[in-house]
């Protein structure tokens, strides 16, 4: 497949996967590789990562909906949901990457949100602040590096004390203070050259 082939399949199948979040009226924030892009770091991505505010029922319901739209999923991603609060689906070289929203964190990011157009569609992103607590939370060497990306190319707008006090709630919420001490990392990268 060439590079121009495979993009434009890519871009088929974002739109595919935002159509099908859509049609489960499930509230939804991508993050991800595409929210980093989005927020204006330079990065590739072939994945669609996003979290989705929807209860056990609904979330049932979206898989019968993925697989009913051309989306596979494994024989038992009801089990994986239950297990993990993750949902993944596939289309072709494609994966859509689904987290069920769990912590106070993630509804104030849903509420955050601000609004782009991309793939055609017009979509909800979070803050770079949110997006920069997703990915100092999910904690993988990728995403610590695109944190630090987030963090300076929006060093002098990010809201510190917005940022302290989120990771404080989740550090105390976890009784883990691993995630704050990745944030602060993530700062002090950020701001030398």
């Amino acid at each position: 497949m060439s590079p121009r082939a495979r993009t434009s399949s890519f871009d088929v199948f974002c739109r595919d996967s935002i159509d099908l979040i859509r049609s489960s009226r499930t509230p939804f924030l991508l993050i991800g590789g595409l929210a980093v892009i989005a927020l204006g770091v330079a990065r590739t991505t072939a994945d669609i990562d996003l979290v989705a505010y929807a209860d056990p029922a609904r979330a049932t319901a979206l898989i019968d909906l993925a697989r009913a739209a051309g989306f596979t999923a494994a024989h038992d991603e009801l089990a994986r949901m239950e297990a993990t609060g993750t949902l993944r689906f596939r289309r072709g070289p494609f994966q859509l990457d689904i987290i069920l929203a769990s912590l106070q964190f993630e509804s104030a990011a849903l509420k955050r949100a601000q609004r782009k157009r991309l793939f055609g569609r017009l979509v909800p992103l979070p803050t770079p602040e949110d997006l920069l607590l997703f990915k100092v939370l999910a904690g993988r060497d990728k995403d610590l590096h695109d944190a630090v990306g987030i963090a300076r190319r929006h060093l002098a707008r990010l809201d510190r004390r917005y940022l302290e006090r989120s990771i404080n709630q989740v550090c105390d919420y976890a009784e883990d203070m691993a995630p704050r001490q990745r944030l602060e990392k993530v700062l002090r990268q950020a701001t030398s050259r």
